[in-house]
């Protein structure tokens, strides 16, 4: 069987290649902050199976760069297959104004590059689905998706995919949209843990790989 990682974080390459003897082939690899996106880029350069993404975490705006967006700018220029993630609002941490406006100039730029996003949500469906309907074509990943079924309904308009790391939620999520993560290394479990995952939660290897394929527009 193979499997993937919908979204973990940089961490050292023996974590990727233990998980690549389990089956886990592929990991979608998210970032925080400037600091970090050259650094997933080379993790790129080395390990097979690594899709990488520039982000700006909303927990981390207040230690902005002032040019982080030119620096943004310039490295999806750099790398065309680079997505943009992580990134979002969220409402129980402080500088919510600079959330939004960090959050509305990533989706500028992935507007302006076709690029998907890996989305954060805590608390702010509102405020995110007012920004997020003025960029409805971006292709959109709601990362370790918490909320409910009113809130799918209200995202459909998005077609968005939603990756989980537990069972709660995925009962709720339409079948052609779900993807599992670890959210490594914050997570509760490591990348090689989720064929264990996929097999609690009952879901069928296949159909998730041709999710997953579908979400990277991949044959």
């Amino acid at each position: 069987m193979v499997y993937f990682d919908a979204h973990c974080h940089l961490m050292e390459d023996d974590v990727f290649l233990r998980a690549q003897k389990r089956g886990v082939t592929s990991f979608i690899v998210n970032t925080t902050r400037p600091e970090e996106w050259e650094k997933v880029a080379d993790l790129n350069k080395r390990l097979t199976g690594i899709y990488f993404c520039a982000g700006v975490h909303p927990w981390f705006v207040e230690k902005l760069p002032a040019d982080w967006e030119n620096q943004m700018s310039a490295f999806l220029e750099k790398y065309p297959l680079a997505m943009i993630g992580e990134i979002g609002l969220d409402k129980t941490r402080p500088f919510f104004d600079k959330q939004l406006s960090v959050f509305e100039k990533c989706l500028k730029l992935a507007d302006r590059y076709n690029r998907r996003i890996h989305i954060h949500c805590v608390k702010a469906w509102d405020e995110l689905i007012e920004i997020l309907i003025q960029y409805h074509g971006i292709k959109t990943l709601f990362h370790r998706f918490s909320g409910d079924e009113f809130i799918i309904q209200k995202l459909k308009i998005f077609n968005p995919y939603f990756s989980i790391l537990n069972g709660r939620y995925a009962p709720i999520i339409p079948d052609n949209r779900l993807l599992v993560e670890t959210d490594s290394p914050d997570g509760l479990k490591t990348p090689s843990a989720i064929p264990a995952l996929v097999e609690a939660l009952e879901l069928d290897v296949n159909y998730l790989n041709q999710t997953f394929r579908d979400f990277l527009d991949e044959p």
